[in-house]
């Protein structure tokens, strides 16, 4: 009976309907459920473990977000984050989980506003370092999230920031969603972290989308698969650790997705990426 009830705790917390739910269920918002794991052993915990069981039964594939929108123009952001309005529509057409950082910042703030605009219509969840949100750190996390996955890393010396410590439960929890079933990632912009995500991409033998014209992480990775030097200095760099980091060892992973295409562009390489939807039952 605990695990039953863990179940529907967490899926009800997460925007989530378990079947046989009331509709009154579908109606359950506000602030995302926060669910702490440690780093060391993340299967052990009853919600977390309810949560993968619960978006497995809901959705059939799953995208990654990674990156940011760091050291952008104004215009250049806000062509950016409205390309994440693709993920309520694409939602609209077949069950889909996104997850990535779920804190109130760049894409992934863009990626609870879309959840917002389209009532919902797809669980989004966030992994970030305990250290770093409420009530240890002050980094805001994003209120259009389903929940939110604090993950403390035993190990980190004191005063250090968290940042980082998180990526591999975060690819360890995706993966378990994804498991048997399409998934894609979306990289724009982002630094150092966000390179360590895209090699854990890789390392899943994921479909990676890049954006191209977001700067730094996504340029760098994108002009090191073509072979070509950067102008900008910070992409040049970034270029540079990710060919330390063999990145481009599966440039058939990548799709490249400018940014002046916008969210019809990131659309159509989802649904490229992902195939078609599962038949109906």
């Amino acid at each position: 009976m605990r695990a039953l009830f863990v179940l529907i705790t967490a899926a009800v917390a997460a925007g989530f309907v378990p079947q046989g739910a009331s509709d009154p269920a579908r109606r359950v918002t506000g602030e995302p459920h926060v669910i702490p794991v440690k780093k060391a052993a993340p299967e052990r915990s009853d919600e977390l473990m309810a949560l993968i069981d619960t978006a497995r039964h809901q959705t059939d594939a799953l995208v990654v977000l990674a990156g940011g929108a760091t050291k952008m123009s104004e215009a250049k952001q806000r062509d950016l984050l409205a390309m994440f309005d693709a993920l309520g529509t694409l939602a609209q057409e077949r069950r889909i989980a996104v997850g990535d950082g779920g804190t109130k910042a760049g894409i992934m703030e863009a990626a609870g506003l879309a959840r917002r605009a389209s009532g919902r219509a797809f669980p989004l969840i966030g992994v970030t370092p305990a250290r770093e949100i409420p009530p240890a750190g002050q980094t805001a996390i994003d209120p259009n999230h389903s929940v939110v996955v604090a993950v403390d890393d035993a190990a980190l010396p004191k005063g250090e920031p968290g940042w980082g410590s998180e990526t591999a439960t975060m690819y360890w929890l995706f993966g378990r969603i994804a498991d048997g079933r399409p998934s894609v990632a979306v990289v724009a912009n982002g630094g150092a972290i966000t390179l360590k995500e895209i090699d854990a991409n890789i390392e899943a033998g994921r479909p990676i989308i890049l954006i191209e014209g977001s700067g730094r992480a996504a340029d760098a990775v994108i002009t090191l698969t073509r072979g070509t030097m950067p102008a900008d200095g910070d992409v040049a760099l970034m270029q540079n650790a990710a060919r330390e980091q063999k990145l481009n060892r599966r440039p058939e992973l990548f799709r490249v997705v400018s940014i002046s295409r916008g969210a019809a562009g990131l659309l159509e390489a989802l649904r490229a990426a992902l195939g078609a939807a599962p038949a109906s039952k």
